[in-house]
């Protein structure tokens, strides 16, 4: 079966190597049909099967415990199937060979949909409508145009920028920042800490889409809300460690942010004794932004396998240094 034009076939020409599915979403086979029947001359081990550790070239995998990558002495590739690579990263004993993450190179729909609808919430202040609401209150505040409602992205990378133009088509003021320079037309674009300032300073709504890296931890902390405009939402989606907890109810609580969504958290599942829960001013959703469905990935990772077999560059390829 040829991929794209110009493209020799692939094939696992030796007998012994193969692919492992070490850990996944969804039952084995709707991962290993698919895999079977792009590389019907490979062996496709599922963990529990047993398999040849020397014979394994390929591992694709959702979160695995650290060191679950050791004694694949073959091992060629790495293909992560969540969104985020910091955990997989962390482990100090992973094999150095590539790692590529199993998403389209146009973002992830599902990701760009729960910023969507959350933007629109508090664009139109649906979370104090639904308190008003519950205490019988008729109040009505006159909503603006998206063109007056400023937006500030963290993160213009496979998801923050999918979701940067989305907004920018629905007519709101859209600005992103980014660790270095990127441009996005219709956009307004910083970079470097003093961009961060910048970006901070426009951003009425303000979206966490950042990879988790030590230069990215705790980001979301009192300081950079301080710089918000006073009655600024925050919505994260990135990761927990991304977010000073204590910070934002404080934040919260004094007036000078008036909602945030959080999606992600430093413990999952959240504990119920976390005061996030009961907080009036946040919304809760438990890690539910993006689900993972194989069909969605496995043309991703057939691809990046293809791509390994035949010496060609590999897609959404993970920058070590960087951490994502």
């Amino acid at each position: 079966m040829r991929w794209f034009a110009g493209a020799r076939e692939c094939s696992c020409h030796n007998s012994r190597m193969s692919i492992l599915l070490l850990s996944a979403f969804a039952s084995s086979e709707t991962w290993r049909g698919p895999l079977r029947a792009a590389f019907p001359e490979c062996p496709i081990w599922m963990k529990g099967d047993p398999f040849d550790p020397a014979a394994v070239e390929v591992v694709v995998t959702g979160p695995i415990a650290p060191g679950a990558l050791q004694g694949f002495p073959k091992l060629r590739l790495i293909v992560c199937l969540t969104a985020g690579v910091d955990s997989l990263l962390q482990d100090k004993s992973l094999p150095d060979v590539p790692i590529t993450r199993a998403s389209a190179p146009g973002g992830d729909a599902m990701i760009t949909e729960y910023v969507l609808l959350h933007v629109l919430r508090h664009h139109r202040d649906l979370p104090a409508l639904a308190e008003a609401q519950r205490e019988a209150r008729w109040v009505r505040e006159r909503p603006i145009p998206a063109a007056r409602r400023r937006v500030g992205i963290l993160g213009l990378g496979n998801l923050g920028r999918p979701v940067a133009e989305k907004l920018r088509d629905l007519g709101f003021a859209v600005a992103g920042w980014s660790r270095t320079k990127r441009d996005v037309p219709g956009v307004v674009t910083f970079h470097g800490a003093a961009g961060l300032k910048a970006l901070l300073a426009r951003s009425d709504i303000l979206v966490n889409l950042l990879a988790l890296t030590p230069e990215t931890a705790d980001i979301l902390n009192a300081e950079t809300f301080a710089m918000l405009p006073k009655g600024a939402a925050v919505i994260n989606v990135g990761r927990g460690q991304h977010l000073d907890e204590e910070a934002l109810i404080a934040a919260l609580d004094r007036g000078h942010l008036r909602a945030a969504t959080l999606d992600v958290f430093r413990i999952e599942p959240l504990p119920a004794a976390s005061p996030l829960w009961r907080h009036p001013k946040i919304t809760i959703t438990p890690h539910a932004a993006r689900e993972i469905f194989p069909e969605v990935l496995i043309p991703q990772v057939i691809d990046n396998i293809r791509r390994l077999y035949a010496n060609l560059p590999l897609q959404q390829l993970v920058d070590r240094t960087r951490g994502y």
